[in-house]
């Protein structure tokens, strides 16, 4: 998982708030969060985004080559409608699996991210896209899965202050069912939540913020073009072999943006906390393996300057740690940087050791993420 601080603390602070914390993506910050830590992994080869889903109060065990990019299209454009839904709600979230994808988007958003399984302080299923703009002319778009039983709650401002629920809204037919428009007080700019469920027990949210004059067409058009799937592989850069058997997968992430300098990053988190434990105490102790596409800076002003200070299989890397915490970045292998970063679940040096057990694809430098097609 990514930060600003070294790999070794990695996983973003909950978001404070005086109510009870929304179980959907604040993804505005998020996002913005994601673009910083994306520009970082370009140059220190880090791991996975660090998403805050928070989810306060809430207990659910047990949950944890290239075409085109998403078809964009004017809102009252026709597109062929996909499934709404899955056959049953998510009871058991594999990190590894591909829950979700879009089918359209609006024109513009080229940041593109997907994330299962335990994302900040709950559990579920992340696919967002943004313009990749962190100022007052940002837009994004993201699609949140609930798990079985858990229902939607109000998002998070930048404020800080509660957002009241406002005026509902019927919605189109959704997965065979009826939808709803939620409403909120507080947010920064215009914004849409569509509501339906995606299968009898679980609830889908699409939230769409500052894209376009019509919020509302633009959230259904999303949410009718979406592809749900439950039997896929999310398409990764590389395999691992020689984790500790011990250690529970708990989040994979993957993020590309379409924008040049194109760039994308993959990553795997592992713990050794059972799931039943606090995830707060899941996420304080990780092993992570991340594998971003390579570009070399040699700025020292940049954030992502590439700074080695040792080699390892030939290349250059950057080596640090202390009281048994390690990070490892190796750069520029075969046009990829391969980072690791672990909590002391290791023995000393075992980061060095699992490097050759990361293997890549045959052309990393050319591979995109599953989001590109």
């Amino acid at each position: 998982m990514l930060d600003e601080r070294q790999i070794g603390d990695l996983m973003l602070t909950e978001i404070e708030s005086a109510e009870r914390p929304s179980v959907l993506l604040d993804v505005d910050r998020a996002m913005t969060t994601a673009r910083r830590q994306r520009r970082l992994a370009q140059g220190a080869g880090a791991a996975l985004l660090a998403v805050a889903l928070t989810g306060g109060g809430l207990t659910v065990p047990d949950l944890l080559t290239p075409d085109r990019p998403p078809a964009t299209a004017p809102p009252g454009a026709a597109t062929s409608e996909g499934p709404t839904g899955l056959p049953a709600a998510l009871t058991t979230i594999d990190p590894q699996r591909l829950y979700v994808r879009f089918g359209w988007l609006p024109d513009g958003l080229r940041d593109l991210h997907y994330q299962a399984g335990l994302l900040q302080s709950a559990p579920g299923v992340l696919l967002a896209a943004t313009n990749g703009r962190d100022d007052d002319q940002r837009q994004s778009v993201a699609v949140s899965l609930l798990p079985k039983g858990v229902e939607p709650s109000a998002p998070q401002r930048d404020s800080a202050e509660p957002a009241v629920a406002g005026d509902t809204a019927a919605g189109p037919e959704l997965n065979g069912g009826p939808s709803v428009f939620a409403s909120y007080s507080g947010a920064e700019k215009p914004e849409a939540i569509l509501r339906w469920r995606y299968a009898p027990d679980g609830w889908a949210q699409v939230r769409v913020f500052g894209a376009g004059p019509d919020m509302r067409r633009t959230a259904t058009q999303v949410a009718r073009s979406l592809r749900f799937v439950a039997d896929t592989v999310v398409p990764m850069p590389a395999t691992v072999a020689g984790v500790p058997a011990d250690l529970r997968m708990i989040n994979v992430s993957v993020s590309e943006s379409l924008d040049q300098p194109r760039s994308w990053h993959a990553g795997w988190t592992w713990t050794p906390e059972p799931a039943t434990a606090d995830p707060g105490r899941q996420l304080a102790r990780t092993l992570t393996v991340g594998i971003s596409l390579y570009r070399n800076v040699t700025d020292p002003t940049d954030r992502a300057y590439v700074d080695p200070n040792t080699t390892l299989a030939g290349h250059q890397a950057r080596f640090g740690g202390e009281n048994g915490n390690e990070s490892l970045t190796v750069y520029d292998v075969n046009g990829a940087t391969v980072s690791i970063s672990d909590s002391a679940l290791l023995p000393s040096g075992g980061t060095r050791a699992l490097f050759p057990a990361v293997t890549l694809v045959p052309q990393p430098a050319a591979w995109h993420t599953h989001l590109y097609r």
